[in-house]
């Protein structure tokens, strides 16, 4: 039974990017969180706390990235001072949320186009 659209109904598109090498994933939406936290806490510690996760998994994650970029995504500040993001990290944010917009631009234009020749 088709059901007549009526104004005003909506659909949603949910989706995960994320980037594997080798069958494994080294970069996602948690790992992005993960690093806007850093940058916002200015803290590898207090950003892995305030997404419930441990320090040596944070930890884990971001070298793990690293390894496989072949660059640095945080420094130290100081000895002293927590983490702030490299401005290679800044920019490989940016294009994954570039990339990320790009991708979900098109599934809901895309699921707008489907739904229009279904209803």
């Amino acid at each position: 039974m088709n059901k007549k659209r009526q104004p005003g109904d909506t659909h949603e598109i949910k989706m995960h990017v994320w980037l594997e090498k080798d069958g494994g994933v080294y970069f996602g939406q948690g790992r992005y969180d993960l690093l806007m936290k850093i940058e916002e806490l200015g803290s590898l510690k207090l950003a892995a706390e305030a997404m419930g996760i441990s320090y040596r998994g944070a930890w884990g994650k971001i070298k793990k990235t690293e390894e496989i970029i072949g660059e640095k995504l945080i420094e130290k500040e100081s000895n002293k001072e927590g983490y702030k993001l490299t401005v290679f990290g800044k920019k490989f944010m940016d294009e994954f949320n570039s990339l990320h917009s790009d991708i979900l631009e098109f599934a809901v234009k895309r699921s707008s186009e489907m739904m229009s020749r279904i209803l």
